[in-house]
């Protein structure tokens, strides 16, 4: 298989020896061999452990890419807004379940879920 450079493996899902490296056409990617024995439970461990790094690092670029947009609109709101207005600005946001864990017999699901609106109600929205 081949993947982005910067993309990483977790330690906690990979095993030494499980897993060889090997030089891809492509400079932007790495190619990994994932090395299991021929039987159904350790080929279905290693699919396994490959769909939460593809899903783990899928989200981790997602992650960086909200983070460059919402600090590139907080810049804005903070250049075009009143101090006043800026000191009553907060964030909340429900911390619900943050687990990445898939099942063995899960499919993978690379789709990144909307966010409900936040409750806004007692808080004062800033506009540009």
């Amino acid at each position: 298989m081949v993947f982005p450079t910067k993309w990483s493996l977790p330690k906690s899902l990979v095993e030494d020896g499980q897993v060889v490296g090997f030089e891809a056409e492509d400079q932007n990617l790495k190619g990994i061999s994932f090395v299991a024995p021929i039987d159904e439970k350790n080929i279905s461990t290693i699919l396994s452990k490959i769909a939460k790094i593809i899903k783990l690092n899928k989200e981790k670029e997602l992650k960086e890419r909200l983070f460059k947009q919402t600090v590139e609109q907080l810049k804005q709101t903070f250049e075009k807004t009143d101090l006043d207005k800026l000191q009553n600005l907060y964030f909340d946001f429900d911390e619900g379940d943050t687990s990445l864990e898939i099942e063995d017999d899960e499919e993978p699901n690379l789709d990144i879920d909307e966010q409900d609106e936040p409750d806004t109600e007692g808080t004062e929205k800033v506009t540009e």
